[in-house]
């Protein structure tokens, strides 16, 4: 799962780059003054048509809503189409004004691609009206959340849920050999000293896919570079390039990497495992800890051993951190829009304002086991240790969400760099070198790309 919500993150910015210059002529087609009425052409009746992306967190919570927002608007059907491969499926249909839904819940790369084409209704107002609990969306909604669905100054939907990516260990492993997760680097160098004299490897992560490297990397540069570093990182300045990639936060988060895979902290293989396959060593108990996300209960629930009990945390700081804090990252995962050609757009807001409350975010978590990104309390909720954990972690420690700017190179460093480094092909000074020779083609090139008319 996160290896494609990685890969469209890292992505999306470019094609709302292109975007932002062909918005004011945008062939997307705006509602017509003379459209009918909601409800009109069917003695006011309105059918609400909802399609979604059914992933991990599968349609239980989709059926709730339409049974839920049915009862309180009695003349309201929702119609749910829920797709494993909707974000294909719609993609056509959207950009062609054909079949196109009422409300869509895919992938928030979408929200940026479509919102500066004219195909999503603008929802900024909607972030400041009272929701049936009370409440607004912009005083729900958690701060890196917010800045994700900032599209150009506008809002063109609402989020999904939020994804948080720590370490997450085995609780009974620890509580057996008496080891507590530590709260400094050098703690858990430590740790990985006495787990490997126990035969067990201390990490594991899906090798095949180095997007999983990526919340240790980006948590390490808030924690050695600052919040001023992550600003010039996502937002920056053609006088940065190239020197921002030599910057000493970058090389205190490879020699760090570096020094895992040295070290031999990763099981034996672990660069030829997928994500399911590292996973299950993970819960076969060959390593005490992996590299994922706050989805891994969920995606594996039909192999979880009983008994087996694990627990998100966030990278503890070395000693010589910029921000000696606890990090986590936490992503926005999809999101909820208005297709702007719907005939039924108040009663389509009607419903994304319902899908915002804090009783349908409760009712998210219960059923998917995942976090919305909202605030919201979760108490008395029948979820598990291991979702309790990771919204807990994500509330008491510092998170970090690298949001670009249209101007900034998203993939320098990136994937190859980390790649590189797992597979001993490249030394940390080759890596920093390699993106710093090839950054200011990089930029020239991403300026033209934003510039394209």
């Amino acid at each position: 799962m996160f290896k494609r919500l990685i890969t469209l993150s890292l992505s999306l910015v470019m094609a709302s780059g292109l975007l932002a210059g062909c918005s004011g002529s945008s062939g997307g087609k705006e509602p017509s003054t003379a459209a009918p009425q909601e409800g009109e052409n069917n003695g006011g009746k309105v059918t609400l048509k909802v399609a979604f992306f059914q992933g991990g967190y599968g349609d239980a919570w989709f059926k709730w809503l339409k049974e839920e927002f049915e009862k309180e608007n009695q003349n309201v059907t929702v119609e749910l189409e829920g797709n494993p491969k909707m974000n294909d499926i719609i993609q056509p249909r959207i950009e062609a004004n054909t079949n196109v839904p009422d409300v869509v819940f895919v992938d928030d790369s979408l929200m940026r691609k479509w919102g500066p084409a004219g195909k999503l209704v603008d929802l900024t107002d909607m972030y400041n009206e009272k929701l049936p609990d009370g409440k607004t969306i912009e005083e729900k909604i958690t701060d890196s959340t917010d800045k994700s669905m900032d599209v150009f100054g506008k809002k063109y939907g609402v989020p999904l849920a939020q994804l948080s990516q720590g370490i997450i260990y085995n609780v009974k492993m620890f509580e057996d050999n008496g080891w507590n997760f530590p709260s400094t680097w050098e703690e858990l160098e430590q740790l990985a000293e006495q787990i490997k004299a126990k035969g067990i490897a201390p990490l594991i992560y899906p090798g095949q896919y180095p997007y999983y490297l990526f919340p240790f990397g980006h948590a390490s540069y808030l924690q050695y570079g600052g919040p001023e570093f992550i600003e010039k990182l996502t937002n920056p300045t053609e006088a940065d390039i190239p020197g921002l990639y030599e910057d000493p936060a970058f090389k205190r988060t490879f020699t760090l990497l570096d020094q895992m895979f040295k070290d031999k902290w990763m099981l034996d293989g672990t660069l030829a495992l997928n994500h399911t396959e590292s996973q299950m060593e993970f819960l076969r108990g060959k390593a005490a800890m992996i590299l994922n996300g706050a989805w891994l209960e969920n995606e594996m629930k039909d192999s979880i051993p009983e008994g087996f009990q694990m627990k998100m945390m966030p990278f503890p700081p070395a000693k010589d951190a910029v921000v000696h804090e606890p990090v986590l990252e936490s992503l926005t995962s999809g999101f909820g829009g208005i297709p702007s050609v719907s005939n039924n757009i108040e009663t389509a807001k009607k419903f994304l304002q319902f899908s915002s409350t804090e009783e349908a975010n409760r009712r998210f978590t219960e059923l998917t086991g995942s976090s919305r990104a909202f605030t919201y309390s979760v108490e008395g909720l029948n979820i598990s240790d291991f979702t309790k954990s990771a919204i807990e972690a994500t509330n008491k420690y510092k998170t970090v969400a690298l949001i670009y700017a249209p101007q900034a190179i998203t993939d320098s460093p990136g994937i190859d760099a980390y790649a590189a480094i797992a597979a001993r092909s490249k030394t940390v000074e080759e890596v920093i070198q390699a993106n710093v020779k090839a950054a200011p083609n990089k930029w020239k090139e991403n300026q033209k790309l934003i510039n394209t008319k």
